[in-house]
């Protein structure tokens, strides 16, 4: 039986994940981006208090947004364009970090396919998203 502790933002039950070491590249190719998804998250584990998982996009915008309770931290693996935090718009390419306060509109371009490693914290829980679209 796996551990599972109570998130302190939606207060479900959710299962940790167990300390281990993750192949990025084996864990997004088997969960890759088609065509017909509008984009993809793989999630990596998730700790008592955040989460991390891999954001595969398409080419183009992604719409301005907001998390009422999550902190954001993103990290280029693939892709460029840029991404607007707040008021800001700044060029992003691989290798570049973010980091987008809860509360903070954002949203993004990229002129290629995308892949970005996001830690969120507190969990992200896709059954139970903060996340408001604002377009």
């Amino acid at each position: 039986m796996s551990e599972t502790h109570t998130c302190p933002t939606c207060q479900q039950s959710l299962p940790m994940t167990k300390v281990d070491v993750i192949d990025v590249e084996a864990a997004v190719a088997a969960d890759a981006l088609t065509g017909a998804d509008p984009f993809k998250r793989t999630y990596l584990g998730h700790g008592k208090t955040s989460s991390v998982f891999v954001f595969q996009g398409h080419a183009g915008p992604f719409k301005k947004h907001i998390h009422h309770t999550h902190d954001e931290i993103g990290y280029v693996l693939a892709g460029s364009g840029s991404v607007t935090v707040g008021d800001v718009t700044r060029p992003v390419k691989p290798g570049d970090v973010w980091v987008i306060p809860a509360g903070t509109e954002h949203s993004g371009e990229f002129g290629d396919a995308c892949r970005v490693m996001f830690v969120s914290s507190p969990i992200d829980d896709p059954e139970n998203p903060d996340r408001e679209w604002l377009e």
